[in-house]
C-alpha cells in the first residue's frame, strides 16, 4: 500500500512532506478522544446519576463528561471534576461552567477533602484506573469518601492494545518509558482489588472495542495527547515509520483495538450500616 508520512517535525523547510498537526496537547486530546467519551457517557447511563447528588469525576480531563454530570444533578447536586494535567483542567474551567461544577488539579493518590465535609454520592472514571499503579489503595481511598449508599463506577483499558504498543516502541527510548507507565490488569484483577479495598461488586464486565483512525496523523496525534504530550512522533526514523503503515493501514486507515473493563463497587451492606450509626 502506499502512504502519506508526516514529516519530520523538526524539519520545517520540505515542502514536499504533508504537516502533522501540532496543537496544544489537550486540544487534540478533546478532539481525538471521542471514542472514550463515548463510552463515558455510555457508563453515564449506568451509573444512574441522579440530581441532588455529590459526583466526584475522577480523571476528569477536558470536563466535557464532567459538564453532563453536572447537568444530571442539577443545581441541588455538584460536581468536582479532578485531574493531574494541568493544561487539561485550564481547557474545562474555560470550557464547561456551571455553578454547581468544579475542577481541580490533582492525582488518585492524593484526593484530599474533596467532598468539604459531605459524603460523595458517585465516584466516576473514564479510562483512567490503567494510569493508577496501587489501584487497591485508591479504592481504599475512594472508599473513606463515600456516602454509605454511594457507589464507584470505573472504565479503563485492561490491556495494551497491539498498535499502540508497536508505535511506542518506534519511539525509544521514550516509547518504552510511556508503555511502564501504564498499570494495565484485567477482570479478574480488578474484582481482587475491588473485594481487597473493603467493598462489594455488583457489575463487572469485559467488552472489546475499536477505534478507527482515519489517518496516520490522527493515530500520533492521538496517541501523543493521551500520553499526555511523552510519546513524540519526531524520535521516530521515517523508514521504520513508513514500515509501520505499511504492515498497519487498512485503506490508509488505523484501527485501534482495545479490551476494556467497567465495573461497580459499593459499601458492603454491613459496613454501610454501621457508617450509618
Amino acid at each position: 500500500m502506499s502512504c502519506e508520512l508526516p514529516r519530520n517535525l523538526d524539519d520545517d523547510d520540505d515542502p514536499t512532506m504533508p504537516a502533522i498537526p501540532v496543537p496544544h496537547a489537550a486540544q487534540a486530546y478533546r478532539r481525538g478522544s471521542l471514542w472514550q467519551k463515548g463510552r463515558g457517557e455510555h457508563l453515564i447511563e449506568l451509573a444512574g446519576v441522579r440530581r441532588g447528588e455529590l459526583v466526584l469525576d475522577l480523571g476528569c480531563g477536558t470536563g466535557g463528561l464532567t459538564q453532563q454530570l453536572a447537568d444530571l444533578v442539577g443545581p441541588g447536586g455538584r460536581v468536582v471534576g479532578i485531574d493531574p494535567d494541568e493544561a487539561r483542567i485550564a481547557l474545562a474551567r474555560e470550557t464547561a461552567v456551571a455553578p454547581n461544577l468544579e475542577f481541580r488539579v490533582g492525582t488518585a493518590e492524593t484526593l484530599g477533602e474533596i467532598a468539604r465535609g459531605r459524603p460523595v454520592d458517585v465516584v466516576f472514571s473514564n479510562f483512567v484506573f490503567h494510569w493508577i499503579r496501587d489501584k487497591r489503595a485508591v479504592l481504599r481511598r475512594l472508599r473513606g469518601l463515600l456516602h454509605p449508599a454511594g457507589r464507584i463506577v470505573v472504565q479503563c483499558v485492561s490491556s495494551l492494545p497491539v498498535l499502540v504498543g508497536e508505535l511506542s516502541q518506534l519511539a525509544d527510548p521514550s516509547g518504552e518509558t510511556i508503555l511502564r507507565d501504564f498499570a494495565f490488569e484485567d477482570a479478574a484483577a480488578l474484582a481482587r482489588h475491588v473485594h481487597g479495598a473493603g467493598l462489594q461488586l455488583i457489575r463487572l464486565e469485559e467488552q472489546q472495542g475499536t477505534h478507527v483512525y482515519p489517518t496516520l496523523d490522527a493515530l500520533l496525534t492521538w496517541w501523543r495527547a493521551t500520553t499526555h504530550d511523552r510519546f513524540d512522533p519526531r524520535a521516530i526514523e521515517p523508514a521504520a515509520l513508513a514500515r509501520f503503515a505499511e504492515q498497519h493501514g487498512e485503506g490508509g486507515a488505523f484501527l485501534v483495538h482495545e479490551t476494556f473493563c467497567w465495573f461497580e463497587a459499593r459499601i458492603p451492606p454491613a459496613h454501610a450500616w454501621g457508617r450509618r450509626g
